[in-house]
């Protein structure tokens, strides 16, 4: 069983070899190392820098946890874990105030790192696949390195676009801006069915598909309506509906065109 002077005495200070994620406080000048599984699951935390008992107990406790779970992490987590350890409480009194500035905020930033969010804390190329860690810079070399770039041979050097797929649109964009036209339009290639399942997949990777109440509606020809269920103004749905098609034609094949359709049936009733 742990006890709270194990952190005290340096328990996870200790770097991790290739991280999910790591920040350093500029702060504390510490570092917080966090690696996730497929799941994303806590599976290993550490710090480095000076030792920081409070540090140590949230590498701990967030071991086994989700990304969620983590977002809601608090006193009471500290206060179940170690609700019998004296140490912890004596502790607790002395540095309550420096532990909510340091360490809470120091796992605040490297969630929002993890989630692909770093440039609300520091100048750094985007994480485009969180999946597998692969950054803008990494896409640019592969893209600038090869004459006839794909998402298959991207896929090959990087593993991007090979996990939760969250990152295909925008990966897709890039690539097709690089492919010659013959390469980038074949929707005449595939069938109907298989269109709807991938359309219907994007759809549901568009920010605001489950706000909106998204569903296809009709496939015909190059042309895909899609219906919503939302109250929102001309200029809303205006809006939308271009940042659709540009997400939607670009993940997919630039020649279709997805248009968004009131859903009167529902508004009505």
């Amino acid at each position: 069983m742990i006890n709270f002077k194990d952190f005290i005495g340096g328990l996870h200070k200790a770097p991790i070899e290739n991280p999910s994620v790591q920040v350093t406080s500029k702060v504390t000048a510490q570092t917080l190392y966090l690696k996730f599984d497929n799941q994303d699951v806590v599976i290993k935390a550490s710090y480095s820098g000076q030792v920081d008992p409070w540090l140590g107990s949230l590498c701990s406790i967030v071991s086994g946890k989700t990304l969620n779970e983590m977002t809601t992490l608090c006193w009471k987590d500290w206060a179940q874990t170690f609700e019998h350890d004296q140490s912890f409480w004596d502790l607790k009194s002395e540095k309550e105030d420096e532990f909510f500035f340091a360490s809470l905020e120091l796992l605040k930033a490297s969630l929002d790192t993890y989630r692909g969010r770093e440039y609300l804390y520091k100048e750094s190329q985007s994480l485009i696949c969180r999946c597998f860690g692969v950054r803008e810079n990494d896409v640019l070399d592969y893209i600038k390195s090869t004459d006839d770039p794909t998402p298959e041979g991207l896929a090959t050097v990087s593993k991007a676009g090979m996990g939760c797929r969250s990152c295909v649109p925008q990966l897709t964009r890039w690539l097709s801006i690089q492919m010659p036209k013959t390469q980038a339009h074949f929707y005449k290639e595939k069938p109907r069915a298989h269109w709807l399942l991938e359309i219907d997949y994007m759809l549901s990777c568009f920010p605001e598909a489950a706000d909106w109440k998204m569903e296809i509606e009709s496939f015909q020809g190059t042309q895909v309506s899609i219906l919503f269920d939302k109250k929102v103004s001309q200029a809303e749905e205006e809006n939308v509906s271009i940042q659709l098609q540009d997400f939607l034609a670009a993940a997919l094949d630039s020649d279709l065109s997805f248009f968004l359709i009131r859903n009167r049936q529902r508004s009505n009733a």
